[in-house]
């Protein structure tokens, strides 16, 4: 089956069918401002502060007595933020190291590069200047070789191949920092940061994590309950739970969630116990991220918007099924597509929800739906944050 696809901005397409599905919501000049924030970084980069370890002020203060200005949000007590600047021109060099999308969207920000980003390079040696190369060819950055490095060495290395010295954009190695190995810092967006603040967790509730991969709001919402609640963690493979392994033991909350591996889309069968019993549902699923941000290349078709509709479907049924009456279920996306968002809500309401309306300064409303102006949406070129989806569901009693 073949595909025509169309470029929106440079490096990120999406095929003829979802850029006409997405023309009912938006005009054409509005997505195509819309994929020119997603290509780079918001002018704010986001971090967690790990209140039960830290106060907010004290851990700005040990920031800025190294000359790394945190500043405060104005809104939310434990989030603050760094400035990233940019863009940059990148030096040459004679060397090219290639990176994975991954990596190279980290590199894109200033992140040093690691030998598991690595997919190709030439003969480097230990000193060497090195262009880092994203997969689509682009240059992305300019630094010093830590170690030798060559494409037939590369298979189970690990640690800093390559220190970045200059990059198109920049933000603090925020995961260099002694606060984040001494887990007083969480990496998290802004409307990340908001979705457990809208669940609201309260001490001696039953709470559940459907999707907790890599426990970033597992973690939030550990904080904001100070640990007194009873808080299930799922995800589906090992891979995914032993990251929210290590989230929890470097926050130093690994005694306060029980976490499983288990498809929660089968968490009424495969735990019967919980069924009619959970105060509190928190959703994140799979998704097609089309707002996730900077993306250096990206290309998306609507037959995968289907299928994470799908999929996110099949998730909120068991978590009707899960929650007591008038049970709370917050879901949410960082996807743009109304069938992956508003479409999900609409289908909550036909089997037994309610929809309550989600507070958040500055947010733009959802779309189409009467409802709609209920729910919260963040877009990259009005809130200049990553696009973000939040809605508030409660079973009805």
């Amino acid at each position: 089956m073949s595909f025509k696809f169309i470029e929106i901005v440079e490096g990120l397409e999406i095929d003829l069918k979802l850029y006409k599905y997405l023309l009912e919501y938006f005009s054409d000049s509005e997505l195509r401002l819309m994929f020119k924030y997603i290509k780079k970084p918001p002018h704010r980069y986001y971090v967690r502060v790990n209140t039960l370890k830290i106060s907010t002020e004290e851990l700005v203060e040990r920031l800025r007595s190294r000359k790394l200005y945190a500043h405060f949000d104005e809104y939310l007590s434990e989030a603050i933020w760094f400035r990233i600047e940019g863009p940059f021109k990148i030096p040459s060099a004679r060397r090219i190291v290639i990176v994975d999308k991954f990596a190279a969207e980290s590199i894109y920000i200033g992140a040093n590069l690691y030998f598991p980003g690595i997919v190709r390079c030439e003969d480097v040696r230990k000193g060497d200047e090195v262009n880092i190369m994203a997969p689509n060819g682009e240059v992305i950055a300019y630094g010093i070789a830590e170690e030798d490095l060559s494409s037939t060495s590369l298979k189970n290395r690990k640690g800093l191949a390559v220190r970045v010295i200059k990059s198109i954009y920049k933000a603090p190695k925020i995961r260099e920092l002694p606060e984040y190995i001494n887990g007083l810092i969480y990496d998290q967006s802004l409307p990340a940061q908001w979705t457990s603040h809208i669940l609201n967790p309260e001490e001696g509730e039953l709470i559940i994590d459907m999707c907790a991969s890599p426990g970033g709001k597992l973690s939030h919402i550990v904080q904001l309950c100070k640990g007194r609640a009873r808080i299930y963690a799922f995800d589906r493979s090992s891979r995914k739970i032993l990251q929210v392994l290590d989230t929890l033991r470097r926050l130093d909350m690994i005694n306060h969630v029980e976490v499983r591996i288990a498809d929660s889309r089968y968490l009424d069968i495969d735990y019967p116990e919980l069924v009619g019993k959970v105060d509190k549902i928190l959703l994140d699923p799979s998704c097609t991220s089309i707002g996730v941000r900077p993306k250096l290349f990206d290309r998306k078709c609507m037959s995968q918007v289907k299928a994470a509709s799908n999929y996110q479907r099949q998730f909120i049924s068991t978590a009707c099924k899960l929650l007591r009456r008038g049970g709370i279920l917050v879901y949410s996306t960082c996807t743009l597509t109304p069938m992956e968002n508003e479409d999900i809500v609409n289908y909550a309401l036909r089997i037994g929800f309610d929809v309550e309306y989600v507070d958040v300064p500055s947010k733009s409303y959802g779309l189409y739906y009467p409802w709609s102006f209920m729910l919260a949406r963040f877009y990259p070129h009005i809130q200049d944050t990553p696009g973000f989806f939040i809605a508030k569901l409660v079973k009805k009693g």
